[in-house]
């Protein structure tokens, strides 16, 4: 890997730039450099942006025009000819000719567009970092819902755009990282039975080496990408090289997290039964997670280990148990070049401890980027990234066993944490070693054993590269070539350690996998302005993606020798393979006509052949087509409109994208066992599902329309958005009877529809020459509704389960003519008037039917942010918040069972109606609706203050750039109506949305930086 990462470097370095190379100054009317002004070449994706004094370089092809846009300033057009050097003046107005990145990695001006792009720049997520940077998406983007898990540091994110579009399958936007798709699956995850989350592959990219994130979100944005583009497609630019003299950018983070904690259990009652203190070590034991015992008083009282302590309240568990989270991280990067070539190459290490005792992460970067031009047509662009990434003790989650979370929540107050930590010399462990005990319920881990001497480790090595040439033939004709790879091995043990108390003998899994996807491919373009009315820019193209997934590993339980964690120590460990290759092959092509500089129509197609849908009997029927066309009106270049009007746009388009289907879903498989018999070999059939040799991929098809306004000069802007989506033709498992041998039958079934609106509103209130104020608020409303789950050949099925609490009363299911993901569980048995109806032998309530109670994703999102600039200062403040979805809270349905829930001392002493309290909410404990709360949040997301010294100071020193932040993130819930919990504490990251049990706690933390640039 080193030698691969030297010759990139040293390609890069050698490559000679012999075409024209045009430099200038970009200003203000009033004479003030602009800084980060987008300099691009009309019709390419070649571009750069100004310096800090105003300056840019680029080298270009014959006959190129130039275009300088820059947001709140005219854009501005040249003809280069055969000048080598062009200073430029914008004048300020409305941002009207903004170049984003679209599909395919080709800049184009947003005001061709017919549909939504959303551009997010690095500032955005480089000052308020998070590990996964997608994390840092939440509240910017209208339409896009961000969930963070409540997994530690290194877990997944889940992001949806418009809403969830297959019932079963992937409904994550596919990631493309400078024009090339990169792998972003998701590792693995906790569930009912518990587990871990093992992280994404976006959670790789360093935020200092992203220049800009796009958003493609609807159909027709993201149509070029065919069968990948149903969930929408987030595009990350990064940074590129700058001719000139050489600079050296030096960027040091401290991040320090600490947790929030909701928690306001009760404090009165301390550990025992049927309202009695223990007196026994034994009783003691038994009661070591409930708090029904007597009143606090303060009275000496055995204890689990048989010491007797006073009865009385320890304070936060939470607080001991749980540290003060820390990430380092050092970013050094150096740019520069001459007239002959640019290159950027930087270094970045993170050195992460998470919050959970143990458990933490370390991941270096290094990126090399390049842009040449080889001769007068023919130019380069290459670059690798690299990553190394290792995770320690990755939490386990939702049940029992191994999960510190669920003990330390669980604690009554009158335990305190630290008393379990044991007489032996390692944490949580008897003398002998063995897990040390506080309770007779073998699967409640001890906290301190579990976190560390448990094991949940993986190793990551990842390779990102990317080889672009282009030649330009002759006059806005050229040709572009592109092979992009994202590989990575990943190396993951999972220790149960010898002596756990669920696991005397212990167990180890040691796992091996290796991911690549290869891309090549070739496009044949075209872009003129024949006058100043018309033009046209046109391609065709074609990709091949080649695919394979393959997994070696050894697991097993019992080691022979204790304490001795290594795999041949293993009584009998068993080998395991797996292995996924698959290939598409895709044409494509673009055409766009350019009407009076202000009428733009657009078509697009994609046609995707499938190695997946290779038929058994050879039929020729694997193959898929895409279209989508759009019309972009600008109103403002057409009529003449008021003087308030700044600028007007409508758009519209219609498209039809699809989704993947699974490899070897056709027909049935075979896999050789491990055991044989007698000597012999034995085989057998490896589905779990019956095939389907009918199979076709998900289609979706979506119209949607949209408005750009800019008002007083813009002063005011207004974009929205409205979109109809429906999805058919879905891939899941449906049931068949277990006497077939199988568990389900792999079939399309059914429909599911995604309306919506999406809105963006931009302010500056004030702006003035030391003062500036920008505002914007962003909101998005996905209404969504499965329409059907049945084929004409099905049963009558109208629900689909596709998770389940560890309570066994709460689950998720999708139904007919609901939102995807609904929370489904007990309500209380009602009378006709609606009253509670209870037992009149027992005294306790009766669990009613099984019913939905709300969606598990939130339908309404929005984020609010304020921009204040004054002097050397910006300060920036994010609002964020989701409405309409509903949380299942595991944790608060324990709480009531075992006594911790404030809602458990109304009739401690007297009981509750006729019944016993410890009885009564043990018996709501069994009732889901008492726990299915309305997850309703407003956030303080974000807090950033950036000082940049003058340019009067940075003189004076061998320093381009000096620049300070300080910045918070997650500072605390504004409105929340879940209780105990945060509401966006859910553990999965998959289809089974709206459930919660005993997760990391969410963390706020602050963060303090400093950028020197030489």
């Amino acid at each position: 890997m080193k030698k691969l990462l030297l010759l990139v470097f040293c390609l890069s370095a050698s490559l000679a730039v012999m075409a024209q190379t045009v430099s200038g100054t970009v200003s203000a009317d009033d004479g003030t450099p602009l800084i980060g002004v987008n300099v691009v070449e009309v019709g390419t994706a070649n571009g750069t942006v100004t310096d800090f004094d105003g300056n840019y370089e680029i080298k270009v092809g014959e006959g190129a025009s130039l275009r300088f846009s820059f947001t709140g300033f005219e854009s501005r057009t040249v003809v280069i000819g055969n000048q080598t050097s062009i200073d430029m003046v914008l004048n300020e107005g409305a941002a009207l000719d903004e170049v984003v990145v679209t599909a395919l990695g080709i800049e184009r001006e947003k005001k061709a567009l017919a549909y939504s792009v959303t551009e997010v720049s690095a500032e955005n997520f480089a000052k308020a970092r998070e590990i996964n940077v997608l994390n840092s998406l939440s509240g910017r983007v209208a339409g896009v819902n961000v969930a963070g898990t409540a997994t530690g540091a290194g877990g997944s994110t889940r992001v949806v755009i418009r809403g969830n579009n297959s019932l079963t399958g992937n409904n994550q936007p596919l990631y493309v990282v400078d024009g090339v798709p990169i792998d972003n699956t998701q590792l693995g995850s906790a569930g009912m039975w518990g587990g871990q989350d093992w992280g994404d592959g976006v959670s790789s990219l360093n935020p200092d080496d992203i220049e800009s994130i796009s958003v493609l979100k609807g159909n027709s944005a993201a149509a070029l990408y065919g069968y990948r583009a149903s969930n929408g497609v987030i595009l990350v630019t990064t940074k590129s090289g700058k001719s000139g003299k050489m600079q050296i950018d030096f960027t040091s983070q401290f991040r320090s997290e600490s947790l929030i904690d909701l928690y306001d259990f009760q404090t009165e009652y301390g550990h025992g039964r049927d309202g009695l203190k223990p007196t026994t070590q034994a009783e003691a034991q038994a009661n070591g997670l409930s708090a029904w015992g007597e009143r606090l008083d303060g009275s000496s009282v055995v204890q689990f280990d048989g010491v007797s302590r006073p009865y009385s309240s320890v304070g936060s568990n939470i607080d001991r148990f749980y540290r003060t989270g820390s990430t380092f991280t050092n970013t050094l990067a150096l740019t520069g070049g001459t007239d002959k070539f640019n290159f950027r190459v930087a270094a970045s290490n993170l050195d992460n401890s998470d919050i959970m005792p143990n458990s933490g992460l370390t991941r270096r970067n290094i990126t090399t980027k390049t842009n040449a031009q080889l001769s007068d047509k023919l130019s380069v662009t290459l670059s690798a990234t690299y990553v190394n990434e290792n995770t320690e003790n990755r939490p386990r989650l939702s049940d029992s066993p191994g999960n510190a979370n669920y003990t330390v929540f669980s604690l009554p107050p009158s335990i305190n944490v630290d008393d379990l930590k044991g007489p032996g010399d390692k944490l949580g462990a008897n003398e002998d070693g063995t897990e040390f005990q506080f309770n007779d319920n073998v699967f409640v881990t001890n906290p301190w054993w579990a976190a560390n001497q448990f094991e949940a480790n993986n190793k990551k090595n990842r390779l990102l590269g990317n080889l672009r040439l282009r030649y330009d033939i002759w006059d806005g004709l050229y040709v572009q070539g592109r092979v992009g790879i994202d590989r990575f091995v990943e190396r993951r043990r999972n220790l149960t350690p010898y002596g756990t108390a669920y696991s005397n003998f212990g167990q180890l899994a040691e796992n091996n996998r290796e991911v690549q996807e290869l891309n090549i491919e070739g496009i044949l373009g075209y872009s003129k302005d024949f006058t100043e009315n018309f033009g046209i820019t046109a391609f065709v193209g074609g990709n091949q993606q080649r695919n394979f997934d393959e997994t070696l590993g050894t697991s097993g339980n019992n080691f022979n020798i204790p304490f001795l964690h290594v795999i041949n120590n293993i009584a009998q460990p068993s080998l395991t393979y797996g292995f996924s290759e698959f290939q598409v092959n895709s044409i494509y092509g673009s055409l766009e006509f350019q009407l009076l500089n202000a009428i733009y129509i657009s078509g697009t197609v994609r046609n995707d052949w499938f190695s997946t849908l290779t038929r058994p009997t050879g039929e020729s029927e694997n193959s898929k087509l895409y279209p989508s066309v759009g019309l972009s009106l600008v109103l403002s270049d057409l009529v003449t409109l008021p003087d308030w009007i700044t600028y007007g746009k409508l758009r519209g388009t219609w498209a039809e994208v699809g989704g993947a289907t699974s490899p070897y879903s056709l027909n049935l498989n075979y896999r050789i066992f491990g055991q044989g018999h007698l000597g012999n070999a034995l085989g057998g059939i490896n589905n779990t599902s019956i095939p389907n040799a009918n199979l076709v991929p998900l289609t979706s098809r979506e119209v949607e329309f949209g408005g750009d306004f800019r008002f007083l000069n813009n002063r005011l802007g207004l974009d929205i958005a409205y979109y109809n989506r429906e999805t058919e033709d879905d891939i899941l498992n449906a049931a068949v009877s277990p006497t077939s041998g199988f568990g389900s039958k792999t079939v399309n079934v059914g429909r599911i529809r995604n309306r919506g609106v999406e809105l963006l509103f931009t302010v500056s209130p004030v702006s003035t020459p030391k003062f500036n104020w920008d505002l914007s608020f962003n909101y998005g409303y996905n209404d969504n509704e499965v329409l059907s789950l049945l084929t004409e050949t099905q049963e009558d099925e109208e629900t689909l389960r596709v998770g389940e609490s560890r309570t066994r009363n709460a689950y998720i299911q999708h139904t007919e003519g609901l939102p995807y993901s609904q929370i489904y569980g007990f309500g209380y048995a009602r009378d006709d008037n609606g009253n509670i109806i209870i037992d009149d032998a027992t005294g306790l309530p009766q669990q009613g039917d099984l019913m939905p109670m709300g969606t598990g994703v939130h339908p309404h999102t929005f984020g609010l942010r304020n921009g204040f600039s004054f002097g050397d200062f910006n300060l920036s403040v994010l609002i964020d918040g989701k409405t309409g979805g509903f949380l299942y809270t595991a944790t608060n349905a324990f709480a009531y069972l075992r006594g911790l829930h404030q809602n458990t001392l109304v009739g401690r002493e007297g009981g509750v109606g006729n019944a016993d309290a410890e009885d009564y909410y043990g018996a709501v404990y069994n009732i889901t609706e008492e726990f299915v709360q309305s997850a309703d949040f407003i956030r303080l997301r974000e807090i950033v203050l950036n000082y940049s010294l003058p340019a009067s100071v940075t003189n004076n020193l061998p320093l381009q750039n000096i620049s300070f932040s300080l910045a918070a993130r997650n500072l605390g819930l504004l409105y929340s109506e879940v209780e105990n919990v945060d509401p966006e504490s859910t553990y999965a990251t998959g289809n089974d949305q709206g459930l919660e049990m005993f997760g990391v706690p969410q963390t706020r933390s602050l963060q303090a930086s400093i950028n020197l640039r030489f």
